[in-house]
């Protein structure tokens, strides 16, 4: 089973989201990521979901994704030709003794520290999912109390979907 990015424009109103998100839970399907956005429209929002699974099963999921009522467009995001990113904040517990190693760890991130008070540092990062991942391992000696991890949004390159 492989990753694929389903991008998705509806009707910015109660319940589909909930119908989207059933779709899937009834047929069997797992939503690795799920991101929901208005758009320039402000009657019009964009889901990005992703999933793991075969060709056939995802091309099934786009055909009843289009034969929902406030489904507007579907698209299956081409992975070569999309961009993608995530954004992560992460509250970490850091003794001001091992700043300087916190930051020699994140060398090569690019991360902000909005906040930094008494010993708790929140890292603020955006980047792919596989640069998300990277940078959880560069922190894993730190005591982390909270992460916010949105769900993958991305845009294809090829300009499919409008608004």
């Amino acid at each position: 089973m492989k990753p694929f990015i389903i991008a998705l424009l509806v009707n910015n109103h109660f319940g589909v989201l909930t119908r989207v998100t059933g779709l899937f839970s009834r047929r069997g399907y797992n939503i690795a990521s799920l991101s929901v956005g208005e758009t320039a429209d402000p009657a019009t929002s964009r889901i990005t979901i992703e999933t793991r699974a075969d060709e056939p099963s995802v091309r099934q999921i786009v055909r009843q994704l289009e034969k929902l009522e406030d489904v507007k467009t579907v698209s299956l995001l081409p992975g070569a030709e999309t961009v993608a990113r995530e954004l992560l904040l992460i509250k970490l517990v850091v003794p001001p003794a091992r700043h300087s190693a916190l930051f020699e760890a994140l060398e090569g991130f690019d991360c902000r520290v909005p906040y930094d008070v008494e010993g708790r540092l929140i890292l603020e990062f955006s980047g792919s999912p596989a640069r998300c991942r990277e940078l959880l391992a560069a922190v894993s000696d730190y005591t982390v109390l909270e992460l916010c991890r949105t769900g993958t949004t991305a845009v294809s390159t090829l300009g499919e979907l409008t608004l």
